[in-house]
């Protein structure tokens, strides 16, 4: 059987198609080069509008941009040009374009592992750490009880509160996780509903972000003194991409982030990305931009000179990669195929913890040949990229989730996905259980070393309190944190925030001042009078204590 010709000659194609076009052309009309030409900066000018391409050349999206306007270019000659372009000139052309499309991709394979592997290693370095020295025992008004999800659902329930915003504006999605005084907060600006929303309310901006404090489920739609100019949500040029890209048109960008100086003041803050190996391999933060939400003006710094308020400079996806890589190529490519020696790999996800001023993701590490346990955990300073590793043999996350379900297994709960506390020197996984509606019910500590050792109680106080009972000579000083005692009323005072009653009192005992929410502890206080004598349970910091069981 004759096999058909299927050899494509580009000569052939391009003078076929030179002469299509002059057969449909009528002879001297058509437009000059020149206004073809402005017609196709024109166009090329409208799609970077829209589209915002970075033009940096370690971008694949600038060869894109270009080969798109010369095929736009050449193709306005052939159909409306009055001189029609030369068989030359679409070879050209032709070949131009095949270029742009061939260099990022050769470039791509030349910057690959296959190559470059120790260099792709050595992204990110990784000191060792001791567990029970280096991370902070955390305070119970630091452990984060709400997931993003959870989040946003709160920050619903808050707009819905106003009833004038729910008509004109929505939440944003962002819900970036910030520290604000060492606690972990979540926070995200609203914005315009629709375009019909957004012509009629521009001129005053956004007046308004959500703030949700994950540490006990209270949201709150907090008032800004100087609202929000620039948002995600304008159409022209106060959007915020826009406006950031059309500042710095030849920079990597990674995803913008909202959050809050020192004075509450609403900022944007801007990965500058960069590729440090060969052209096209080895994604990383070289810097950030900080952008103020009301003015739109933007300050460009280096990683090493970026304000201590901000909270996340590195990507985190960007740094699961680079921790992923680290594992996989610390022994050459080769050895990350055939023999795998040392090789190894991040968990299946992560979360975030608030220690001092800056917010750290922390993932676990196992081998690429087993997923069951754990080698230890990477502990990474999204601020400064400072990173490391503690070896501590224990369970994966999805193993502890799993072990946590299991332990209300009748109610169907979920678990979010855990945070990795220092208790006593050990390292204990915590979550919060949630129901259908996404609404945290109850609070699990599994052991990380053991994940069959789990405590599951309805307070995170009153889970740290049961595990304080158990290891009470390994938690030393956190003990006292905990309080559990008869206390005497002296002075009792009822006050309602946010449509919650709120008890606060003085007892005889000593000069700390006690609070309790009427939701937690029930209806006992309502009627206590001083003199009463209460048996309690709860935390103390600073002065302060936080009540969160109370028995005559």
């Amino acid at each position: 059987m004759k096999q058909p010709n299927i050899h494509f000659n580009l000569n052939e194609f391009l003078q076929t198609l030179r002469e299509k076009a002059q057969q449909k052309s009528t002879v001297g009309r058509g437009l000059p080069v020149w206004t073809i030409a402005l017609i196709t900066l024109a166009g090329m000018s409208v799609y970077f509008f829209f589209a915002l391409p970075s033009l940096s050349p370690q971008g694949g999206a600038l060869y894109s941009f270009l080969a798109g306007g010369i095929l736009f270019f050449t193709a306005l000659r052939l159909l409306l040009g009055r001189q029609k372009p030369g068989l030359k000139q679409l070879r050209t052309a032709a070949i131009a374009i095949i270029s742009l499309f061939v260099f990022p991709i050769l470039m791509t394979l030349l910057s690959s592992p296959i190559f470059h592997a120790k260099s792709y290693a050595n992204l990110i370095q990784v000191e060792q750490g001791v567990f029970s020295e280096d991370i902070q025992r955390i305070s119970i008004s630091q452990i984060p009880i709400v997931d993003r999800e959870t989040a946003s659902i709160i920050g619903e329930k808050q707009m819905g509160a106003i009833a004038e915003l729910v008509s004109q504006f929505e939440i944003d999605a962002n819900y970036a996780q910030i520290n604000i005084n060492g606690k972990p907060i979540r926070v995200s600006p609203i914005k315009y509903f629709d375009i019909i929303k957004y012509i009629s309310n521009y001129r005053d901006g956004l007046q308004y972000y959500i703030s949700v404090d994950m540490t006990n489920q209270e949201g709150d739609l907090v008032k800004l003194d100087n609202p929000i100019m620039y948002s995600s949500s304008d159409y022209l040029m106060r959007n915020i991409h826009r406006k950031i890209r059309f500042q710095y048109p030849f920079h990597l960008l990674g995803e913008t982030n909202f959050e809050l100086d020192d004075e509450g003041n609403a900022y944007y803050v801007t990965p500058i990305l960069t590729k440090r190996i060969f052209l096209f391999g080895g994604l990383d933060a070289k810097g950030a931009i900080i952008t103020d939400a009301h003015t739109g003006e933007s300050v460009s710094y280096d990683t090493a000179d970026v304000p201590p308020w901000v909270d996340r400079v590195y990507p985190s996806e960007m740094i699961m990669s680079q921790l992923d890589m680290k594992g996989l190529y610390q022994g050459g490519f080769f050895n990350s195929i055939i023999g795998q020696k040392n090789v190894t790999q991040t968990t299946e996800g992560y979360n975030y913890i608030s220690l001092d001023t800056d917010i750290y993701q922390v993932t676990g590490v196992t081998s690429v040949r087993a997923d069951t346990s754990n080698l230890g955990f990477y502990y990474i300073n999204l601020r400064t990229k400072e990173t490391k590793f503690y070896s501590v043999p224990s369970a994966t996350e999805i193993s502890a989730m799993a072990s946590a379900k299991g332990a209300v297994q009748e109610k169907n709960y979920t678990p979010t996905f855990p945070v990795l506390l220092n208790l006593g020197g050990d390292p204990v996984y915590f979550m919060s259980l949630k129901d259908a509606a996404k609404v945290a019910k109850l609070y699990a500590l599994v052991d990380a070393v053991d994940f069959t050792k789990v405590i599951v109680e309805d307070t995170v106080s009153e889970a740290l309190r049961v595990y304080a009972s158990s290891h009470p000579s390994e938690l030393g000083a956190e003990v006292g944190s905990f309080v559990e005692k008869r206390i005497t009323i002296k002075e009792l005072h009822e006050v309602v925030i946010d449509g919650n009653t709120l008890y606060y009192f003085l007892v005889k005992e000593d000069s700390n001042i006690y609070s309790a929410l009427a939701k937690e502890i029930g209806s006992l206080l309502a009627f206590a009078k001083p003199g009463d004598t209460f048996a309690i349970t709860g935390v103390m910091s600073e002065g302060e204590v936080t009540v969160h069981t109370l028995e005559k």
